[in-house]
């Protein structure tokens, strides 16, 4: 393991990577976990190095031994992540295809709606089935109200 270069500085802890090393979206990866707690200044002080300024943010109580290993275990975490991914991009580029083509419909659904469909027997109903809801209920509710006036018409006509 390489060894870390840091450095304390007024503005805060300066980390120092080589490239070659750690793959600098790894590098953004364990710079973007500290954002919260801490300011985070990216810069590139010479070709092939990539250092990181971290300014612990008010109230966030961090030594700079502290912030450096935790910022050192983050950086080979996200290196770790990167290098699990690299390996199995084939399996999750099959994986992510095959859920966004099931999000499409099931094969053949573009044909069978593309069919031209003879309208005049294709919703024939011999057997007086397919209702709509609206029909179904309307006539109870139409039967009921017509009920209702009935009572309210013989009602009129009783003497008192």
């Amino acid at each position: 393991m390489a060894k870390l270069d840091s450095e304390t500085t007024p503005e805060g802890l300066v980390l120092s990577f080589d490239e070659a090393l750690y793959p600098k979206d790894a590098i953004y990866g364990a710079a973007y976990v500290f954002i919260d707690r801490c300011y985070v200044l990216l810069d590139r002080p010479v070709p092939g190095r990539i250092s990181v300024r971290l300014t612990p943010k008010d109230g966030v109580p961090s030594s700079a031994a502290a912030l450096a290993g935790e910022f050192e275990n983050e950086l080979l975490g996200q290196a770790w992540r990167r290098l699990i991914v690299d390996e199995n991009r084939r399996l999750i580029e099959e994986v992510t295809t095959q859920a966004l083509s099931g999000a499409a419909g099931p094969p053949g659904l573009d044909e069978l709606l593309a069919m031209d469909i003879d309208e005049s027997t294709a919703f024939d109903d011999p057997l007086g089935i397919a209702m709509s809801w609206e029909d179904k209920y309307k006539k109870k509710k139409q039967s009921a109200e017509s009920a209702a006036s009935s009572e309210d018409d013989s009602d009129a006509e009783k003497p008192e």
